[in-house]
């Protein structure tokens, strides 16, 4: 039997991640995040820790329980040396703004570590919003 690689070992993470959000279960979340977790939304909101990131899915999960993002990966490329990897892919999201259904997607760039015993947790992810459907505010200006 052949040993899962770091890119197999990734998308499964991932998929427990979108799994995680489509049970609205932010402690599985929190465990695929490293404690310094950095993310750039799709509206470009920063935000960073693991413990807040638990916590804002957790509200959104309290305050919209028809939100529901799925990331779906294009491409892994790994360097098994460092114990990093970076992963490409695609968005979606459909949420809810004052009763109006949001239907929004795009693309994502995300930064893995492998921890000491072998899991692959990540560091970051960037996500840029491409298109939407339904009332969605740009991000402010820089």
């Amino acid at each position: 039997m052949n040993q899962p690689t770091s890119s197999d070992l990734i998308r499964s993470a991932r998929e427990r991640f979108n799994l995680a959000i489509a049970e609205k279960d932010s402690k599985r979340i929190r465990l695929l995040l490293a404690s310094t977790y950095h993310l750039i939304t799709g509206r470009s909101d920063q935000f960073h820790g693991a413990k807040e990131e638990e916590n804002r899915w957790a509200e959104l999960f309290q305050s919209d329980p028809t939100a529901v993002y799925r990331r779906t990966p294009r491409e892994i490329t790994t360097n098994e040396t460092w114990g990093i990897a970076e992963e490409l892919g695609n968005w979606q999201g459909m949420y809810t703004v004052n009763g109006t259904p949001i239907n929004a997607l795009g693309v994502y760039a995300a930064k893995w570590q492998r921890t000491r015993n072998g899991e692959w947790v990540l560091q970051a992810e960037v996500f840029t919003t491409l298109t939407y459907e339904g009332p969605c505010s740009p991000p402010d200006p820089i």
